[in-house]
């Protein structure tokens, strides 16, 4: 990292650090809106199906901006881009502070997935144009998100410790660094980054009948499935259904993004020399192993080791999901949008499963939802026979981010 900053002029050092000090922001906030859902749901009388819309609302911005984001630069340039996308998620969070309206609620979080799911894609293209094939400048942008979402639920804690109203301050707080990240944003200099127009050869669909890629596709959907449900619904799950205090919920939802953190960094150097077959099959049974264990447990030691030990099953999937897939990104280039895409929809669909199902039978049962995915899970994992030597994982690892997952 020394060397890369060394070699970068003085305003493309500062475009890049600013760009970290995005990823921490959108760390933060990212995990706030599981964080403080129980709170708002108490104090706005909201139904388990409302917060299930927002969370997937979330989702659908992130889905959106992912197809979007590459266009707009071509019409108002990149800085511009940066500018206005970045300041829509902390517009989404003013509006969760001045209204319970439900529709409203739901349009707001819609623009926090807009904002995040944009600005994440302007920086990684940025990193990755800098940067001149080096992994670390991608890696340390993932490592201050991770960072963020380990603070995040700890803000939370620390706003909330005199009464839950205290998660309006948290969601202030979120503001006020989003509408300072605006500003430093506004002095950045990014004449240095291009932003091409799509190669032609890339739109070919040759992609879609090969197997191997819709099954690398239904892994990663179902990944999402569960990932994105737990980042949206743990919080509301362990308060709800009593199993342990608000605050031994927020430290746990740390415990796991600090979990995921240092798994992701293990995967990237376990990842060369590890079949992507094996690591799924792996990861999978960990996944449903340590989801039963935290959903049927009552106290709160096995739920810290079921917590660590889904942080680190979680961790690298989805990297090595896509590196499953083997060389159909290097031939068909569109095929990236197509996969993100579609497997984007399990983080979509399930949180509001979730959520309504919850309203009926409570949300312990709710969460019970998420076995049927992990199941499913693990039966194509058996199935899967992908790539034998996994000698990219570390490169896609670095594009992990590319969706901001709820948290």
């Amino acid at each position: 990292m020394r060397e890369f900053f060394q070699r970068l002029s003085g305003r493309d050092r500062y475009m890049v650090g600013n760009l970290f000090f995005l990823f921490l922001i959108q760390g933060i906030f990212v995990l706030l809106i599981g964080s403080v859902l129980p709170m708002m749901k108490e104090e706005y009388g909201l139904s388990y199906q409302v917060g299930g819309l927002m969370i997937s609302a979330h989702s659908i911005g992130n889905m959106a901006a992912g197809l979007l984001a590459g266009l707009i630069p071509m019409v108002i340039g990149l800085k511009r881009s940066v500018l206005w996308l970045n300041a829509t998620p902390f517009i989404g969070f003013a509006i969760a502070l001045v209204t319970g309206n439900p529709y409203l609620l739901i349009f707001g979080m819609l623009l926090t997935g807009i904002g995040c799911g944009a600005v994440t894609n302007y920086s990684n293209q940025a990193a990755s144009v800098l940067s001149e094939g080096s992994p670390a400048p991608l890696n340390a942008l993932q490592g201050f998100f991770a960072v963020g979402a380990v603070i995040s639920p700890v803000l939370v804690l620390a706003c909330t410790r005199n009464g839950n109203s205290g998660w309006r301050t948290a969601v202030l707080i979120v503001i006020l660094l989003g509408a300072f990240s605006t500003v430093s944003s506004a002095f950045m200099k990014m004449d240095s980054i291009s932003w091409e127009q799509p190669r032609e050869s890339g739109h070919s669909l040759g992609f879609l009948r090969e197997k191997l890629y819709w099954i690398s596709v239904l892994i990663l959907f179902l990944y999402l499935c569960v990932e994105g449900t737990l980042m949206g619904w743990m919080v509301t799950y362990f308060v709800d259904s009593g199993v342990v205090q608000e605050s031994a919920a927020q430290l746990l939802t740390s415990l796991l993004w600090g979990v995921i953190l240092i798994g992701r960094f293990a995967c990237s150097v376990i990842g060369g020399r590890v079949s992507s077959t094996t690591m799924i099959r792996v990861m999978s049974i960990g996944i449903l192993a340590f989801l039963a264990m935290l959903l049927l447990s009552r106290n709160l030691v096995p739920m810290l080791i079921a917590t660590a030990g889904l942080g680190f099953a979680l961790s690298g999937m989805y990297g090595t999901a896509i590196a499953n897939a083997g060389d159909v990104f290097t031939r068909f280039p569109f095929a990236m949008s197509v996969f993100i895409t579609i497997s984007g929809f399990g983080s979509i669909i399930t949180p509001t499963i979730v959520g309504s199902v919850a309203e009926v039978t409570g949300i312990r049962l709710g969460m019970f939802t998420l076995f049927v995915p992990a199941v499913l899970l693990l039966i194509l994992s058996i199935i899967n026979r992908g790539p034998q030597i996994q000698e990219k994982t570390e490169t896609i690892l670095e594009g992990e981010e590319t969706i901001c997952h709820l948290p």
